[in-house]
């Protein structure tokens, strides 16, 4: 009961840097176009929590990246009451999996969910994946442990599956950066680490003109 306000909560945090309040605020309202109200909160270690009033905006923010905010990736996670400021959110993420040719007696909720296990944790299905629209390939929204390898085939009843990560480019774990970042990074430390993330091919159409823009910022928290 006490968690049932929390219920449509994501855990927010740009990756790489710190981010005033009212500039985050600016571009989650007008990246995810919320339809119902969004209200964000102040945390410290440079996180924040987004609650939203509808179904559907929740779901966008946390399915529809990946989001960029100042050339940084922004990191949304699921809210829990276990969670705390302190823990590492970047060894996970949400991204969308196709499942191509996957055999039709498999396109149920629960087989698709059970996934889960091999993959990852399945958040989503894609609206045509769910209501058997077109079978080209499943779609899934998957939380994926980017401290592992991301397979890329699963054993299903005496066949390899084929898994697909779409538009997956390179993130710097150790400066925040989007790209090429394994020569470039000038935080690159010893244990600097680079995994795969989603990503737009660019924002600066899409970049709104606001009164006051956030300030140059160096790399880092």
């Amino acid at each position: 009961r006490l968690c049932q306000p929390w219920r449509k909560t994501l855990i927010v945090r740009l990756l790489g840097r710190s981010i005033s309040y009212s500039y985050l605020v600016s571009q989650l309202r007008w990246k995810w176009r919320p339809i119902g109200s969004l209200e964000v909160m102040d945390l410290n270690n440079d996180t924040f929590l987004a609650t939203f009033g509808d179904d559907q905006d929740y779901l966008r923010a946390l399915t529809g990246g990946p989001w960029v905010i100042l050339d940084h990736y922004l990191i949304v996670h699921e809210w829990s009451p276990a969670f705390r400021t302190s823990d590492k959110l970047h060894r996970s993420l949400v991204v969308w999996v196709q499942l191509p040719e996957l055999s039709v007696h498999f396109y149920q909720t629960k087989i698709l969910f059970a996934l889960r296990n091999l993959i990852g944790r399945t958040i989503k299905l894609d609206y045509h994946t769910e209501n058997r629209e077109r079978g080209e390939f499943a779609r899934l929204a998957i939380e994926l442990d980017m401290t592992k390898p991301l397979p890329t085939k699963i054993w299903q009843e005496n066949l390899w599956q084929l898994v697909l990560y779409k538009n997956l480019p390179t993130i710097c774990y150790e400066c925040g950066r989007i790209g090429k970042q394994e020569d470039s990074c000038p935080q690159r430390a010893q244990n600097t680490q680079l995994f795969t993330v989603g990503l737009p091919k660019t924002e600066s159409a899409t970049t709104p003109t606001t009164s006051s823009q956030e300030p140059p910022a160096g790399f880092g928290p």
